[in-house]
């Protein structure tokens, strides 16, 4: 009796384990591009980044502009290399709290400096040119530090900012010459 239950159960563990083995999983890679932008974004950043190389359907080619720009413009409201590159660089050092593709807004979460626990830094950047110009992204960056529990917002030097915006039109043309 004892035997023909053990046999039992141990017949019933192996359809148990063989009814698993026939699962199958995916694992999909994260793109930093399918976190940040919705999906009827990531639809339009696909045929903006195929219509500015220059590639797209017979019909796109045969009916649409021939400018490459003016098809670009349609698409997006706001330059991708300078959008690719403000993302990557805010995204890699601070939590972002929104971002907004079709109006080029990126805002990040209050963020305390490494050593400073009483201070602490919020950045907005708005990509506000289609075309890659040095005065199609604004920064502005807004620094609190806390005195006896309370946040107090303090003066941020300029010379930060227009670093900042420098830091961002360079990556910009590289992200543009590379994809060329």
């Amino acid at each position: 009796m004892y035997s023909s239950l053990k046999f039992i159960l141990i017949c019933i563990s192996l359809l148990v384990f063989q009814a698993c083995s026939s699962l199958t999983t995916e694992t999909k890679r994260s793109d930093i591009n399918d976190i940040i932008y919705m999906p009827g974004q990531q639809t339009e950043r696909r045929i903006a980044e195929a219509r500015a190389k220059g590639d797209g359907s017979f019909l796109s080619n045969l009916f649409g502009s021939s400018n490459k720009k003016a098809s670009l413009q349609t698409q997006m409201s706001v330059n991708p290399y300078l959008w690719q590159a403000s993302l990557e660089i805010l995204s890699s050092t601070m939590p972002l709290s929104s971002v907004d593709s079709s109006s080029g807004i990126i805002i990040t979460d209050w963020y305390n400096l490494k050593s400073k626990n009483n201070e602490r830094v919020k950045i907005s950047i708005l990509i506000n040119s289609i075309e890659l110009r040095a005065d199609g992204v604004k920064v502005s960056i807004f620094k609190q530090i806390k005195n006896a529990n309370t946040w107090s917002s303090s003066k941020v030097n300029p010379n930060i900012i227009q670093s900042l915006e420098r830091k961002i039109i360079k990556k910009a043309g590289l992200l543009a010459n590379a994809s060329k």
